[in-house]
Protein backbone atom coordinates (compact mmCIF):
# COMPACT_ATOMS: atom_id res chain seq x y z
CA UNK A 1 0.00 0.00 0.00
CA UNK A 2 1.08 3.01 -1.01
CA UNK A 3 1.76 6.08 1.75
CA UNK A 4 -0.76 8.40 0.69
CA UNK A 5 -3.19 5.50 0.33
CA UNK A 6 -2.64 4.21 4.06
CA UNK A 7 -2.85 8.36 5.19
CA UNK A 8 -6.06 8.28 3.35
CA UNK A 9 -7.39 4.72 4.60
CA UNK A 10 -6.56 6.40 8.38
CA UNK A 11 -8.08 9.80 7.72
CA UNK A 12 -10.99 7.96 6.84
CA UNK A 13 -11.32 6.00 10.14
CA UNK A 14 -10.04 9.28 11.76
CA UNK A 15 -13.17 10.98 9.63
CA UNK A 16 -15.27 8.27 10.70
CA UNK A 17 -14.02 7.80 14.71
CA UNK A 18 -14.53 11.50 14.40
CA UNK A 19 -18.06 12.00 13.11
CA UNK A 20 -19.61 9.09 15.04
CA UNK A 21 -17.56 10.69 18.28
CA UNK A 22 -19.83 14.26 18.05
CA UNK A 23 -23.16 12.77 16.77
CA UNK A 24 -22.92 10.49 20.33
CA UNK A 25 -21.94 13.70 22.31
CA UNK A 26 -24.73 15.58 20.57
CA UNK A 27 -27.25 13.10 21.02
CA UNK A 28 -25.94 12.00 24.73
CA UNK A 29 -25.79 16.07 25.91
CA UNK A 30 -29.15 16.99 24.64
CA UNK A 31 -29.30 17.57 20.93
CA UNK A 32 -29.41 21.31 19.09
CA UNK A 33 -31.25 23.15 21.74
CA UNK A 34 -29.03 22.40 24.74
CA UNK A 35 -26.09 22.31 22.39
CA UNK A 36 -27.35 26.21 21.83
CA UNK A 37 -27.88 27.16 25.58
CA UNK A 38 -25.10 24.71 27.44
CA UNK A 39 -21.74 26.77 26.51
CA UNK A 40 -19.98 23.43 28.75
CA UNK A 41 -21.54 21.27 25.67
CA UNK A 42 -20.16 23.96 22.88
CA UNK A 43 -16.79 23.64 24.32
CA UNK A 44 -16.59 19.95 24.37
CA UNK A 45 -18.01 20.20 20.90
CA UNK A 46 -15.32 22.61 19.83
CA UNK A 47 -12.86 20.81 21.34
CA UNK A 48 -13.65 17.62 19.42
CA UNK A 49 -13.93 19.21 15.86
CA UNK A 50 -11.26 21.34 16.47
CA UNK A 51 -8.86 18.34 17.88
CA UNK A 52 -10.15 16.45 14.90
CA UNK A 53 -8.76 18.52 12.18
CA UNK A 54 -5.54 19.31 13.82
CA UNK A 55 -5.34 15.38 13.59
CA UNK A 56 -5.87 15.18 10.03
CA UNK A 57 -3.94 17.88 9.09
CA UNK A 58 -0.97 16.35 10.61
CA UNK A 59 -1.92 12.73 8.97
CA UNK A 60 -1.37 14.76 5.67
CA UNK A 61 1.19 17.06 6.33
CA UNK A 62 3.57 14.24 7.00
CA UNK A 63 3.37 13.08 3.75
CA UNK A 64 3.65 16.41 1.80
CA UNK A 65 6.60 17.58 3.28
CA UNK A 66 8.53 14.59 2.43
CA UNK A 67 8.42 14.72 -1.71
CA UNK A 68 10.26 11.97 -2.42
CA UNK A 69 7.42 10.14 -1.07
CA UNK A 70 4.78 11.37 -3.69
CA UNK A 71 5.13 10.10 -6.79
CA UNK A 72 3.54 10.86 -9.92
CA UNK A 73 0.42 8.69 -9.72
CA UNK A 74 0.12 9.75 -6.20
CA UNK A 75 0.50 13.79 -7.44
CA UNK A 76 -2.68 12.59 -10.63
CA UNK A 77 -4.53 10.87 -7.31
CA UNK A 78 -4.36 13.97 -5.54
CA UNK A 79 -5.29 16.22 -8.24
CA UNK A 80 -8.57 14.14 -8.80
CA UNK A 81 -9.58 13.86 -5.13
CA UNK A 82 -11.37 17.26 -4.88
CA UNK A 83 -14.11 16.27 -6.96
CA UNK A 84 -14.84 13.73 -4.77
CA UNK A 85 -14.76 16.83 -2.18
CA UNK A 86 -16.92 18.98 -3.79
CA UNK A 87 -19.62 16.47 -5.09
CA UNK A 88 -19.44 15.29 -1.18
CA UNK A 89 -19.75 19.56 0.16
CA UNK A 90 -22.36 20.28 -2.18
CA UNK A 91 -24.65 17.45 -1.23
CA UNK A 92 -24.36 17.84 1.92
CA UNK A 93 -25.28 21.56 1.90
CA UNK A 94 -28.48 20.66 -0.74
CA UNK A 95 -29.31 17.92 2.68
CA UNK A 96 -28.73 20.74 4.83
CA UNK A 97 -31.25 23.16 3.12
CA UNK A 98 -33.93 20.96 2.31
CA UNK A 99 -33.41 19.47 5.82
CA UNK A 100 -33.74 23.07 7.40
CA UNK A 101 -36.24 24.43 4.70
CA UNK A 102 -38.61 21.96 5.69
CA UNK A 103 -38.11 21.83 9.60
CA UNK A 104 -38.34 25.29 9.87
CA UNK A 105 -41.12 26.70 6.79
CA UNK A 106 -43.72 27.92 9.32
CA UNK A 107 -41.46 29.35 12.19
CA UNK A 108 -40.28 31.58 8.76
CA UNK A 109 -36.45 31.49 10.03
CA UNK A 110 -33.77 29.26 11.12
CA UNK A 111 -32.18 29.60 14.53
CA UNK A 112 -28.85 30.88 14.27
CA UNK A 113 -26.86 28.21 15.59
CA UNK A 114 -27.47 25.84 12.13
CA UNK A 115 -24.95 27.87 11.21
CA UNK A 116 -22.14 26.63 13.27
CA UNK A 117 -23.21 23.19 12.68
CA UNK A 118 -23.51 23.27 9.37
CA UNK A 119 -19.36 24.51 9.16
CA UNK A 120 -18.50 22.47 11.27
CA UNK A 121 -20.26 19.17 9.30
CA UNK A 122 -18.92 20.55 5.92
CA UNK A 123 -15.46 20.45 7.25
CA UNK A 124 -16.09 16.83 8.47
CA UNK A 125 -17.40 15.98 5.22
CA UNK A 126 -14.72 17.62 2.88
CA UNK A 127 -12.02 15.41 5.01
CA UNK A 128 -13.50 12.25 4.71
CA UNK A 129 -14.43 13.28 1.04
CA UNK A 130 -11.04 13.78 0.50
CA UNK A 131 -9.82 10.79 2.05
CA UNK A 132 -12.79 8.15 -0.16
CA UNK A 133 -11.54 10.51 -3.03
CA UNK A 134 -7.85 9.17 -2.34
CA UNK A 135 -8.72 5.68 -1.95
CA UNK A 136 -10.99 5.72 -5.22
CA UNK A 137 -8.18 7.12 -7.34
CA UNK A 138 -6.22 4.00 -5.99
CA UNK A 139 -8.28 1.52 -6.64
CA UNK A 140 -9.47 2.50 -10.23
CA UNK A 141 -5.56 3.08 -10.94
CA UNK A 142 -4.96 -1.08 -10.22
CA UNK A 143 -8.33 -1.54 -11.70
CA UNK A 144 -6.80 -0.13 -15.29
CA UNK A 145 -3.65 -1.69 -14.34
Amino acid sequence: MAPLQRRALYGLIIGFVWAIAIIAVFILKGGVSTFNEDQGFRLIIDGLWIGGLIAYLVLFQTILRRPGQIDERDKLIMDRAPRVQWLAVIFSLVAWVIALSESYHDKGQIPIIFLYLIFMSILIVSMIAQSIGIMIGYWRMERNG
